[in-house]
């Protein structure tokens, strides 16, 4: 099994950013295809998520239906939660997952409180950054771990796209490519939050590591982004 952690110091909580790697799903969901809902397998995803379950200790995560929204759901137990794009919990040992094939994953870790947010360009655009990070108290108390995703190097969008972030976030466009990490920490630094941290990976450069839906169209798999408070 293989993810990315992010350590820029200590912290209060367990963060993990899944890979594709470690998981028993067939081209072109391997390996670690965790969605049921691509075409793969259905016994070979229930693996998968059984071999993350025991990277989490055994523990059930909590998780939701994403819709690309700006929803933010407050939970204090494993399982489906509802339709949102984010979950935040005080509750200690409690996994909350999203999962991923370009959309930016957002964990935000502060004091007792623990944020995972899923920001594809409707969720950025809308801000769900720092709608999830007003949940979490005091911004100067919430770290912010930005996870692998698509990035400018490999994103391009539409003209009328690319207009409304320049108008919105300012310098978050070249030409019609669009920083989705550079947005969030705009709406992030608005909404007062200052330690930013950015594991720098881009999901459609390393086909080897992540799953990209734009790159590896018209079929891949998902990845989880999973943190849980110690």
């Amino acid at each position: 099994m293989v993810w990315i952690s992010p350590d820029p110091g200590p912290i209060n909580a367990s963060i993990y950013f899944f890979t594709r790697r470690g998981g028993v799903s067939r081209p072109p969901f391997d390996s670690l295809n965790v969605s049921v809902s691509v075409g793969d397998d259905r016994a070979a995803v229930l693996e998968n998520l059984s071999r993350v379950r025991r990277v989490l200790g055994g523990r059930e995560a909590a998780w939701v239906r994403q819709v690309h929204g700006d929803g933010v759901v407050c939970v204090v137990e494993p399982g489906f939660a509802g339709e949102a794009d984010a979950l935040v919990t005080r509750s200690p040992g409690l996994p909350l997952a999203v999962s991923v094939a370009d959309c930016l994953p957002l964990v935000l870790v502060g004091n007792g409180v623990l944020g995972v947010v899923h920001s594809g360009w409707r969720g950025t655009y809308a801000e769900i950054a720092a709608r999830a990070a007003g949940w979490m108290g005091d911004p100067e108390a919430v770290s912010a771990y930005i996870g692998p995703c698509i990035r400018e190097c490999c994103y391009e969008v539409s003209e009328e796209v690319a207009g409304k972030f320049g108008e919105k976030f300012g310098d978050v466009v070249r030409g019609r490519r669009l920083s989705l990490p550079a947005a969030v920490e705009s709406s992030l630094r608005g909404a007062g939050v200052e330690n930013i941290y950015d594991v720098g990976l881009c999901t459609g450069c390393r086909g080897d590591l992540f799953f990209s839906h734009r790159v590896q169209k018209p079929r891949t798999g998902r990845m989880l982004a999973v943190a849980a408070l110690r």
